[in-house]
């Protein structure tokens, strides 16, 4: 636990809060009590000013999406579901491919092509060889999250951030493609007296099942510029006809790569909806 006279230790938290079912997040800001010296518990959990469920956080103001380039090949549903779940809590997205040292240029132009019609900011980066461009700029007076499947090389961006961190990296499993877990779980780590990182673990799927159908094309930040102006009110930018969101795709404004991601997070939701209402 960090205090304005540097870390202490928190032996637990006040019996009321389970009792209400509330459970401390990492970057939350709280009222200790002093139990014995040099030991406390937590006495108050502060307003939150967000939270992110995926993963667990509270108090911050962006994340950064890491993802690997290549190796492994990066899962753009899954990233593509990220953000969304990230874009539900309205907080700055910015976008981090790893791994360039290793991946061909055709895969670097792929994954540019996709995320540049999106307004979040791209970055591609080689955190092996300490290529970061200007990231490291990006996390100044901020606390930020980074997030992103295993093996994407969070841990070993994060030691090229700031070497006195220290962190375990994990080698890539050969056989399937895989990043080994180094972060099991989420931590905060101070970079200096104004700037936050939490490191969180990897993950394998993410779930936007409970998501209202209705709201989630407003997740995807590059539709939004659309709404509203189809033909339909109720147009949910599928089979409808004189459909804006369509139209844009249709002029390359949209990329056809997350527009079918759309769809097939909009048809997850559906059949999770139905399938509670038998």
């Amino acid at each position: 636990m960090l205090t304005e006279d540097g870390d202490c230790v928190v032996s637990g938290i006040k019996g009321i809060f389970r009792n209400q079912n509330i459970v401390p997040l990492v970057g939350d800001d709280v009222l200790l009590q002093q139990e014995n010296e040099g030991s406390y518990v937590i006495a108050q959990i502060l307003e939150r000013k967000n939270t992110l469920l995926r993963p667990a956080v509270a108090n911050i103001t962006q994340v950064v999406i890491v993802a690997a380039c290549t190796r492994p090949k990066p899962n753009l549903m899954m990233l593509d579901k990220l953000i969304a779940s990230c874009e539900q809590s309205d907080v700055q997205i910015i976008l981090c491919f790893n791994k360039t040292d290793i991946a061909t240029e055709e895969e670097i132009e792929q994954l540019s092509e996709i995320y540049a019609k999106t307004p979040y900011e791209v970055f591609f980066v080689s955190a092996e060889k300490g290529q970061l461009g200007k990231i490291d700029e990006k996390l100044q007076h901020q606390t930020t999250v980074l997030a992103g499947p295993s093996g994407a090389g969070k841990s070993t961006l994060l030691n090229a951030l700031n070497p006195e961190f220290f962190l375990r990296t994990g080698e890539l499993s050969e056989k399937i493609g895989r990043g080994k877990h180094t972060t099991r779980h989420a931590e905060l780590l101070c970079l200096d007296e104004k700037s936050y990182i939490v490191d969180t673990p990897g993950f394998t799927n993410v779930d936007l099942t409970s998501m209202d159908i209705e709201n989630a094309d407003e997740l995807f930040a590059e539709f939004v510029p659309y709404l509203g102006k189809c033909k339909f009110a109720s147009c949910v930018h599928d089979s409808e006809p004189k459909c804006a969101v369509k139209d844009a795709l249709q002029e390359g404004k949209i990329s056809r790569s997350r527009y079918e991601n759309y769809l097939a997070i909009k048809e997850e939701i559906d059949q999770h909806s139905r399938k509670n209402r038998r």
